[in-house]
């Protein structure tokens, strides 16, 4: 069974190149255009790692990351901004830079998943 990763950005060419790019590596991917959508997905049906924006609307990066992690989900979390990401209150997360190298995700993506 492949392992899931949801996408969460509002920018829907970020969505689609990363979707494309696990999808090609056999991830089972879903994507949410921002924290509150991606925090009801997790709900329903948790993914077994998180790549998310900072910046969105309704619900930012670092506030998903809270609320995943006050609620108990330690699902491994990458949080990916063009501005330097700065530690927001939240810990245990992975943090990229854009634009990314999409090589250098999916690296990142088979280190955390241990695959």
């Amino acid at each position: 069974m492949p392992r899931a990763v949801l996408v969460v950005d509002d920018e829907p060419s970020i969505l689609d190149a990363l979707a494309a790019a696990l999808e090609d590596e056999a991830y089972a991917v879903r994507t949410a255009a921002d924290g509150r959508a991606a925090l009801a997905l997790q709900t329903d049906t948790p993914a077994d790692l998180i790549i998310s924006d900072v910046m969105m609307p309704h619900l930012d990066g670092h506030g998903l990351v809270r609320a995943l992690r006050d609620r108990g989900d330690r699902t491994p979390i990458i949080l990916m901004s063009a501005l330097p990401i700065p530690d927001g209150g939240v810990r245990a997360v992975h943090r990229l830079n854009k634009p990314f190298d999409l090589d250098e995700v999916l690296n990142l993506v088979t280190t955390l998943l241990g695959g």
